[in-house]
């Protein structure tokens, strides 16, 4: 079981009162020729893991949907801000590639960092599990797709 305190439960979601994300997306700076791509995630319950059993079952009481990674809806899980409208956000909705749902949770990159929350059911069945490279090679490909970044020699694609 997790315990956060009170204080850092309200600082952590302090980011996303109205005023702060009016300051990020008014401060940020994008270029617009950079594309944008997202991982969504769907949680399973036979691969959920038990730290994020109650947060999941919250949120998917409150969407009324269990169409999540169980901290972000993918309706919500997209490459530009929804709820801030502005210059920035129209720049990064343009470069936004989108991405595939893929079967997972928010915390499934991390390994080390959560040895201290995992049980020995997330252990039976896998929770943590996965292969991490999968979050970090579609954005490589895109990039590389469109010459933001570039292949090694003689390890170029035709597409």
């Amino acid at each position: 079981m997790i315990f956060l305190t009170i204080e850092s439960s309200r600082t952590g979601a302090q980011s996303f009162f109205p005023d702060a994300l009016k300051a990020f997306w008014r401060e940020a700076q994008h270029m617009s020729h950079i594309p944008t791509c997202v991982l969504r995630g769907v949680l399973e319950q036979h691969t959920t893991p038990e730290s994020l059993e109650m947060i999941s079952n919250l949120l998917s009481k409150q969407s009324g949907s269990r169409l999540h990674d169980s901290q972000v809806h993918v309706y919500d899980a997209v490459g530009h801000p929804i709820y801030v409208k502005n210059r920035n956000g129209r720049i990064l909705k343009n470069c936004d590639m989108g991405g595939a749902i893929q079967r997972t949770h928010h915390w499934s990159p991390l390994s080390e960092e959560v040895e201290y929350v995992k049980t020995n059911k997330d252990v039976q069945q896998a929770s943590f599990d996965c292969a991490k490279d999968r979050h970090i090679f579609p954005f490589c490909d895109v990039n590389a797709r469109f010459g933001i970044i570039g292949y090694a020699p003689g390890n170029e694609k035709t597409f």
